[in-house]
């Protein structure tokens, strides 16, 4: 009877080692004497988990709950991820140009317009005309409604 004992008891601090303490062991011990009580009148609990609180008959081992490492990805792999992973902008950008309608878009023509004719603009040669006391009142205003604008570019410091 001793010998049981001592074997169930063996049984218990290796399962606590592999799956972590759950109880201390004044607890463990305490639970386990009231459960041999109830437990010797039933008799469907077999000899070995007699006493083994909490016990699954199909419980998981220690050794599965393992974590297992890894392998490393190299530079090669982790590069042929992203670029599988990335998009071409350009062929993006010319098919949703061949699915519209119409011509080019303002932004479009703003963008592809001849420099020379950009410098002769009147906004251009007004700015240009400005002199040193305008190009202040100017920026101060500007930050005033970049400060209203929340997802303005933020200042760069250097």
């Amino acid at each position: 009877d001793d010998f049981k004992r001592l074997r169930k008891l063996r049984l218990q601090r290796s399962i606590e080692m592999q799956l972590g303490r759950k109880q201390k062991a004044e607890e463990m011990d305490s639970s386990s004497s009231e459960n041999n009580s109830d437990e010797e009148d039933s008799e469907d609990v077999s000899d070995g988990e007699r006493g083994m609180v909490g016990r699954i008959a199909d419980g998981v081992a220690g050794a599965d709950l393992k974590a297992s490492k890894k392998r490393s990805k190299t530079k090669a792999a982790k590069l042929e991820i992203v670029k599988a992973g990335r998009v071409d902008m350009k062929a993006k950008i010319k098919e949703k140009g061949k699915q519209r309608k119409g011509g080019k878009t303002n932004a479009e023509n703003r963008r592809n317009k001849p420099q020379m004719m950009q410098m002769d603009s009147f906004r251009v040669r007004k700015k240009q005309a400005a002199n040193a006391h305008e190009k202040i009142q100017n920026m101060k205003s500007h930050i005033k409604t970049m400060k209203k604008n929340k997802n303005h570019q933020k200042i760069r410091r250097r």
